[in-house]
């Protein structure tokens, strides 16, 4: 694996690593390519709670993070020794943890939430009763050092730069942490929430999605950690789902994926019952976009799923009902705030509207090639990230993660915990397996020289030797 990566954004020239000992952003680097030089042991240890983000490393050892839904939530974290498994501590928080731990100086940071919002008014609208926080622990003994309180959960992984943790919070507001203190440095007003995108960061830029369902407001930010400021943003309409994927940044474009409903009229719905054709109920697309910018490079949907007129109509009824349901729980919500009473509305029978669970897991950049794995296509793509051109796809059936790439071998894990080594130029089959750790993402695992390290919801984090697994020959790790 390279040491650094250069990327031309307007007039600034910045530095990508994705080798680095210690993780500052989600998955170690904007091309989400984690990986560590240091040893790495084989081992499979039982954690007991879902793990849902890929380790992190710091130093000789992994810090790992969890969560536990249902009526009680809860969340670890956990600093496990990288050589045999054991764990060093161990400690419980009040809500489930789907961010990354990233290391600030000689602290952990997570945030603590789970779950989509509906949000009607920012700030007010969560759905989870547990407490929303980013949260930061002593490295050494996992002692809380600090605790910000945030109106909504904080589920995408934070940056750390220059001694502040930087994120966009459930609550329709992109935050700037001191990483000492935990007090607020500074804030700016976003449209939406992000869900699970985590933000890429190059240089003094950071690059996240948004989705407000009920405005429509679903957009892309760029902001400038050191002016303070939105350095540019864009929006796209029909969209459901943007807040989910975490995009990656390949030369001087950002990639991010999503999926989009487009609306009928009338007359459209008729003509359709009429004649019995299928009607689009989504197209899954991927979009690059200048990093500098924000104009629109390419646009290329993967994915097209189409329903009978009737279907079509039926799923539009049911998603009115639950869209509205909500709304008026997040309005209740907000009245119970306003006379300082807790509102606990936070059981549903159903899932969210419309798209339960993670559809659109993070995007992965390597070597000029994009790879997407849009859960209900069941396939991963390999996308030219000049073109956009497909240039392979391979079935992995259902999947919410993404893959990882180490001299020119991908490893990605499904939904049912099987792994598969494919050459990532070629989509060929190198090794296929088993693992013991259930449903995996939406994340990729963490390669080393000597291991694949992946958890999942089985609470198993698993240490797997590759030594044994081929990897692709005359592939230059520095090209990039």
């Amino acid at each position: 694996m390279p040491a650094f990566a250069w990327v031309l954004l307007g007039m600034a020239s910045v530095t990508v690593s994705a080798a680095s000992t210690t993780i500052s952003q989600f998955e170690g680097n904007a091309r989400h390519l984690a990986f560590t030089p240091n040893k790495i042991g084989d081992f499979d240890t039982f954690i007991g709670q879902h793990i849902i983000a890929p380790p992190s490393v710091d130093g000789e050892t992994l810090l790992v993070t969890t969560g536990k839904a249902g009526r009680r939530q809860e969340g670890q974290v956990l600093r496990i020794d990288a050589r045999t498994g054991a764990i060093i501590w161990r400690t419980s928080l009040g809500n489930m943890t789907m961010t990354q731990a990233i290391m600030a100086d000689h602290d952990v940071i997570v945030g603590l939430g789970g779950k989509r919002m509906f949000a009607v008014n920012a700030g007010y609208s969560c759905r989870s009763r547990f407490p929303h926080a980013i949260v930061a622990l002593q490295a050494a003994t996992g002692k809380p050092v600090w605790e910000y309180a945030t109106h909504c959960q904080d589920m995408p992984t934070p940056d750390y730069v220059h001694h502040e943790v930087l994120t966009p919070t459930g609550g329709g507001r992109f935050v700037a942490l001191d990483a000492r203190t935990g007090k607020l440095l500074w804030q700016t007003r976003i449209g939406g929430w992000s869900a699970m995108s985590s933000p890429a960061r190059v240089g003094s830029n950071l690059y996240f999605g948004t989705d407000n369902l009920f405005t429509r407001h679903n957009d892309f930010y760029d902001i400038d950690w050191r002016t303070h400021k939105i350095r540019w943003s864009r929006n796209f309409a029909h969209t459901v789902n943007l807040a989910e994927a975490s995009p990656v940044v390949c030369g001087n474009a950002v990639f991010t994926a999503f999926m989009r409903k487009d609306s009928y009229d009338l007359w459209d719905i008729l003509v359709h019952l009429w004649k019995h054709t299928p009607m689009r109920h989504f197209t899954f697309e991927v979009v690059s976009l200048d990093a500098a910018t924000g104009r629109l490079i390419h646009r290329k949907s993967i994915y097209t799923r189409y329903l009978s007129p009737r279907a079509w109509i039926q799923g539009r009824i049911i998603s009115s009902e639950i869209y509205w349901k909500n709304w008026v729980i997040a309005a209740l919500r907000k009245m119970s705030h306003a006379i300082h009473l807790p509102a606990l509305f936070s059981h549903m029978r159903r899932h969210d509207p419309t798209h339960p669970g993670i559809y659109d897991p993070p995007l992965t950049a390597w070597h000029r090639i994009i790879y997407v794995e849009p859960r209900l296509t069941k396939r991963l793509y390999a996308l030219d990230a000049r073109t956009e051109r497909i240039l392979w796809t391979f079935r992995t059936g259902t999947d919410v993660s993404n893959p990882n790439i180490y001299h020119g071998a991908l490893y990605t894990v499904n939904a049912k915990g099987i792994l598969y080594v494919l050459n990532a130029r070629t989509g060929k089959l190198i090794h296929t397996e088993r693992l013991a750790t259930g449903t995996v993402g939406p994340s990729d695992g963490l390669l080393s020289p000597h291991a694949f390290v992946v958890g999942g919801a089985s609470g198993n984090l698993v240490s797997l030797p590759i030594g044994h697994m081929k990897t692709v020959d005359g592939v230059d790790e520095n090209a990039r």
